[in-house]
């Protein structure tokens, strides 16, 4: 017993604080694909070392349904029931529905109400609300995958919705852990500008970043880019990181080196490599015979299939490998004709995977405009 409880950080100390006081439950989140570290530490005002002492990591690698500790114990909401009221007119006011109000009472009889009963009810105060105007195209799926919540969730806060049908320019009410966008891509790849950026973070287990000073992105660009090589990392743990080149500057615009990387949706990466030393994966010049096609592909089906990218820009030569292995995995004729140039001639004009000279030493990802941003071009 001669240890002195002094020498524990005091961020471990408030966390053991909080988990052993009577009733609290510390504030938990669950990993989403294509999020680090640094953007959880962020969302919850808390730091990445706060992070790693709470839930005992020694570094920063997470997977997709990962539960971390992510603060103090949510506060707990109650309702106390008031003379006549009954759950459909509670349910109203606190923006729920009467089958959710049931689940979070068990036991609790909806025909049988009291006055000065206490009740449980959603913490949503904690969350973003946001206010999405719905856009032509728009479906359920789409909009709950954006926002990180489920489906069911948004019939939840929005009771008078029907079916899957959405009328472009109506709201719809989402309550949010992650804030709403408010980065904007304006104007066209090679004339264009960025607006509230989001930079990419330093730090990640599946990529290096260059130079942080010309990593800003909408915050799509930013999300998409993590997706991408955690879905690499989820199915080869003991992938080597990419080197990730530029993105776009802080307020986009023309940008050194570059013809396009105005909007914050043009992203440089190396090419995943049979051999990559140190564990970085060089932008260098190399054969079809050098591309470590299965994890390449991995992160390139990862965008395609959720249709992230509107080009993916290589050279002629390294498509055919890449073809075969999607082939090889099963990818329908149809998609393949649709994804890949390759076998048709480097300057036809079909396929999102197309030729592009000196693109032999790194690939040219063009992410597509987000949803919300107007006036992407």
């Amino acid at each position: 017993m001669g240890r002195d409880v002094r020498v524990l950080a005091p961020s471990l100390l408030l966390f053991l604080a909080f988990v052993g006081s009577a009733g609290a439950q510390p504030r938990t989140w669950r990993v989403q694909r294509g999020e680090a570290l640094s953007v959880i530490a962020a969302r919850f005002s808390v730091t990445v070392e706060q992070l790693r002492e709470w839930n005992t990591l020694e570094g920063d690698r997470i997977v997709p349904g990962q539960e971390l500790v992510v603060g103090e114990p949510d506060p707990a909401l109650s309702h106390t029931v008031a003379r006549g009221e009954t759950l459909s007119h509670i349910a109203a006011a606190r923006n729920t529905t009467v089958e959710r109000l049931l689940e979070l009472n068990e036991g609790l009889d909806a025909d049988h109400l009291r006055e000065g009963q206490v009740l449980r009810v959603e913490a949503l105060e904690d969350r973003h609300h946001i206010e999405y105007t719905v856009r032509r195209g728009d479906n359920l799926a789409r909009i709950a995958e954006r926002h990180r919540v489920e489906v069911s969730d948004i019939r939840r806060w929005n009771p008078r919705l029907r079916g899957n049908q959405l009328r472009a320019g109506s709201m719809i009410h989402i309550y949010s852990e992650i804030p709403e966008s408010v980065s904007e891509s304006v104007g066209r790849p090679h004339h264009g500008r960025l607006i509230h950026a989001e930079q990419l973070p330093e730090h990640h287990a599946g990529y290096y970043l260059r130079d942080p000073s010309r990593a800003y992105g909408t915050l799509e660009t930013i999300l998409w880019i993590q997706e991408g090589v955690e879905a690499v990392l989820d199915r080869f743990p003991d992938s080597p990181q990419v080197r990730i080149h530029d993105i776009s500057n802080r307020e986009g615009g023309r940008m050194r080196d570059h013809r396009s990387h105005q909007t914050g949706r043009d992203v440089d990466f190396s090419f995943y490599q049979r051999r990559c030393p140190s564990g970085i994966c060089p932008s260098r010049r190399i054969r079809p015979e050098d591309l470590d096609v299965e994890r390449q592909w991995a992160l390139f089906e990862a965008w395609l299939r959720s249709d992230r990218v509107e080009y993916i820009l290589l050279d002629y030569a390294l498509q055919q490998p890449l073809y075969e292995e999607a082939r090889r995995q099963g990818v329908s004729r149809a998609d393949l004709a649709r994804w890949f140039q390759y076998p048709r001639a480097r300057h036809d004009r079909q396929g999102i995977i197309r030729h592009y000279p000196r693109h032999r030493d790194h690939v040219h990802v063009r992410f597509v405009c987000p949803d919300t941003d107007e006036s992407c071009r």
